[in-house]
């Protein structure tokens, strides 16, 4: 795990220190921690909406495994192979998008922790930098929602693939 100070930039940037010599240290410590305060609130949010996309996207790829089995259940009849190509393209499409996602919201999750980290600097306690490294630790049990979140994309996109080879050879 890095240590807070390892992200130079994020430190730079972070700090007016030109500025913090004209406050006093009540008024200095009392804004630093409700900048605190409202940058772990946003990294927060972050989570939420990261939770909120996964929910979705597993919600609406189970419906459409199971609107496809229906529809392969009843109908023994396929005319026209290559008109399945273009749902199978569609659903890839909306797998890589989970993906990207995905990768957006651990990059988005991964610079607020560093300038939490870096905020934390500063503070008597380093409260949510712990628990984070402790998070990390190698026998967390969340670490494989983790690798979960990274290859469900891949996995739908598998069992999409799967399904439109079984149409095609047994239908």
């Amino acid at each position: 795990m890095r240590e807070p100070n390892e992200n130079l930039d994020v430190s730079d940037a972070l700090w007016n220190d030109h500025e913090s010599d004209q406050l006093d240290n009540k008024t200095y410590n009392s804004l630093l921690i409700e900048q605190y305060k409202i940058y772990v609130e946003m990294a927060d949010r972050v989570s939420a909406r990261r939770s909120v996309a996964h929910t979705f996207f597993l919600t609406f790829h189970a419906i459409i495994i199971s609107v496809l089995g229906l529809t392969l259940n009843n109908n023994h009849n396929i005319n026209n192979l290559g008109m399945l190509a273009f749902p199978l393209l569609g659903l890839l499409v909306l797998c890589y998008a989970w993906w990207r996602l995905v990768q957006y919201f651990r990059r988005v999750s991964r610079a607020k922790s560093n300038v939490i980290a870096e905020l934390e600097t500063r503070l008597p306690t380093r409260s949510f930098w712990s628990a984070e490294r402790k998070a990390m630790s190698r026998d967390n049990p969340y670490n494989p929602l983790k690798r979960m979140e990274v290859t469900l994309p891949f996995v739908f996109a598998f069992i999409y693939i799967l399904i439109y080879i079984y149409v095609a050879l047994w239908m």
